[in-house]
């Protein structure tokens, strides 16, 4: 399914391209924080221990007031610990993980509203779908003893990243955006937990992958000409 839709991005790209020559293009970096959503963190989005800081940068290309397409690279640490969950099965289990990731994706964007920068229509609420590549490799602990087996050997993964966003015009080229970014991965190995079906006492569960979250904010430069185009650009 994300082979599918990282083969229908490519392929918008190429169309559009080709069907229309006045765009711009965009350069931005991505500071924020970043998350683990998982067996040793099922629902907490804040507090302790939960959130690293995170960079990033992104390439947006601006195919018209409502639609873009867009690639970013963004490096993080997560971590989790059994120890500050209010459950039970977790108390009991007391394993922690935490991992340097790397991801990069590509997604497009969907204005809400009609998007230029220097112009009225200089702001908008977007909300965006793709498909990334992470990369992983977890240090991970039950009751203090390190978990080594095959199951974790697996250092990559795919995931679907989607979620919304705000950009705000702050000139002619510069722009200032918020994004609050899901990501749904295609396994359950971030947190280095193995799946032990036949032992007393289940680690992991093999059905349920892993998500991290990906929040902060973007500043962007316009670093392509304005095109002439009448119809896109309302000159």
């Amino acid at each position: 399914m994300l082979k599918r839709i990282i083969l229908f991005f490519i392929t918008f790209y190429l169309v559009n391209n080709f069907a229309y020559s006045q765009r711009t293009t965009d350069f931005g970096i991505l500071l924020g924080r970043s998350y683990y959503l998982g067996e040793v963190n099922p629902k907490r989005h804040h507090g302790e221990g939960v959130g690293s800081f995170t960079i990033g940068a992104m390439l947006r290309r601006n195919l018209n007031e409502r639609y873009s397409i867009k690639a970013n690279l963004n490096r993080t640490t997560l971590r989790a610990e059994d120890e500050v969950v209010d459950f039970a099965f977790n108390q009991i289990r007391n394993a922690s993980f935490e991992t340097k990731l790397t991801e990069f994706s590509a997604s497009i964007e969907f204005n809400f509203l009609p998007y230029r920068n220097g112009t009225k229509k200089g702001f908008t609420p977007y909300i965006f779908v793709g498909a990334s590549m992470v990369w992983y490799n977890p240090e991970t602990f039950v009751n203090g003893v390190e978990v080594v087996t095959e199951e974790t050997d697996s250092k990559s993964s795919l995931a679907l990243p989607f979620g919304p966003g705000f950009r705000l015009s702050l000139g002619n080229k510069v722009s200032l955006g918020f994004e609050w970014g899901f990501r749904r991965t295609n396994n359950d190995f971030i947190d280095g937990l193995p799946n032990l079906k036949n032992d007393i006492q289940e680690l992991s569960k093999e059905y349920d992958t892993d998500w991290f979250v990906v929040t902060g904010f973007t500043l962007t430069y316009r670093i392509s000409k304005v095109g002439k185009c009448p119809y896109y650009y309302g000159f």
